[in-house]
């Protein structure tokens, strides 16, 4: 059992990567900015998106215009956000936002890993 253990964190040592953003964009709709680009998760546990913060309103998770708790990425994969499928929502907008502007926000994952996200809005 020690040995076990010792090698799943040996591998975690090993690995220290964290899941990550990447071509990140936004776009004004309906009831806020929608966010949307690809998660991708290097680890070999999934990945749960649980929560998110933004200076510039309310962090909400969607899926396919619903609420959601949270936004699987998978384990050596990736997910993408996008229009009709899981995507970040900022909701009750503290600014008016336009094309050009840059939306920040982090998303929290359940392993305590924040996610920093910028976002253009076009």
């Amino acid at each position: 059992m020690k040995i076990l253990l010792s090698l799943a964190l040996v591998a975690l040592v090993v690995q220290g990567k964290n899941p990550d953003a990447s071509d990140m964009s936004a776009a004004i709709v309906p009831g806020g900015v929608a966010v949307y680009g690809m998660l991708t998760n290097p680890t070999m546990y999934d990945a749960y998106v649980q929560s998110g913060t933004s200076d510039a309103g309310k962090v909400e998770l969607r899926e396919g215009g619903k609420a959601t708790s949270n936004i699987t990425i998978p384990s050596y994969g990736s997910v993408e956000l996008k229009s009709d499928g899981p995507f970040v929502l900022v909701s009750e907008l503290k600014g008016q936002p336009k094309a050009g502007d840059t939306i920040n926000l982090k998303l929290m994952t359940d392993g305590g890993v924040a996610i920093a996200i910028a976002a253009v809005i076009k």
